[in-house]
């Protein structure tokens, strides 16, 4: 009899209404039996009204995940953290400490972790978004005590990056990182942001192209649950995941 059980679940706030290349790295990276519990919010747009409203249902999308009992929950999204702002960030996880014990973050949170883990010191970021926003996740990272050397953006609203198909997605997570490491190249790592996108492919192809390690928002994720559960990924996924096995 096949053994469909979930011997470990996972909770992720989605920041858009559609996961499903998160859904599916998470699957193609994790062990079986490995369950991911996501609750949607409803971002509309990459702006400070879009988040603020996204993030009115933040707390009954926590409450859910604590209900279904899963091992961590992770606040998905970039945008949302950058503008929300890391003040407001880190006082949400320390809310949510008080309110369960499940341990709780956010993937820009993760990221960092892993740029510090990988030991990263010259970081690149390259991301679909605006210059706006590309600001917002520089200031967030200066925040954090990291001072990127260079900031790339490709412009893509919310509606764009959701409607990305597939093959576009790692088209574009393999131009941005190409560029990146190439207008950039003191750079000894790079910071893939974005979420809603199939850039997991993309990654152990720029790291052997270059040399040097790429960090994405669902990789930190991914990295930080099977950490904390002590599994082993797949392989094939790039330095950070690689480095588990």
């Amino acid at each position: 009899m096949i053994d469909l059980m979930p011997r470990h679940q996972f909770g992720y706030v989605n920041p858009v209404q559609i996961s499903d290349f998160f859904h599916y790295q998470f699957y193609s990276i994790f062990p079986p039996n490995s369950l991911l519990v996501g609750y949607p919010l409803n971002l509309q747009n990459f702006s400070q009204s879009g988040v603020d409203k996204a993030l009115e249902g933040f707390w009954n999308g926590f409450d859910f995940l604590v209900a279904r009992q899963v091992e961590r929950i992770s606040q998905g999204g970039i945008p949302v953290s950058s503008y929300a702002g890391r003040p407001r960030i880190l006082a949400m996880l320390e809310q949510a400490a008080r309110r369960t014990t499940i341990p709780a973050s956010a993937d820009f949170e993760e990221a960092i972790e892993a740029i510090h883990h990988l030991g990263i010191k010259r970081l690149a970021v390259a991301a679909k978004w605006s210059p706006e926003l590309m600001e917002r996740v520089r200031q967030y990272l200066l925040h954090a005590g990291i001072t990127p050397i260079g900031v790339l953006g490709n412009e893509h609203s919310a509606q764009q990056v959701v409607a990305l198909k597939p093959q576009e997605s790692v088209d574009i997570a393999l131009q941005l990182g190409r560029d990146a490491y190439s207008k950039i190249p003191d750079a000894d790592g790079l910071l893939l942001a974005g979420g809603a996108w199939l850039n997991m492919q993309a990654v152990p192809i720029l790291e052997a192209e270059f040399g040097r390690p790429v960090v994405t928002n669902p990789s930190a994720t991914y990295w930080a649950a099977l950490r904390q559960a002590g599994l082993k990924p797949n392989a094939g996924f790039g330095q950070l995941l690689d480095g588990l096995r």
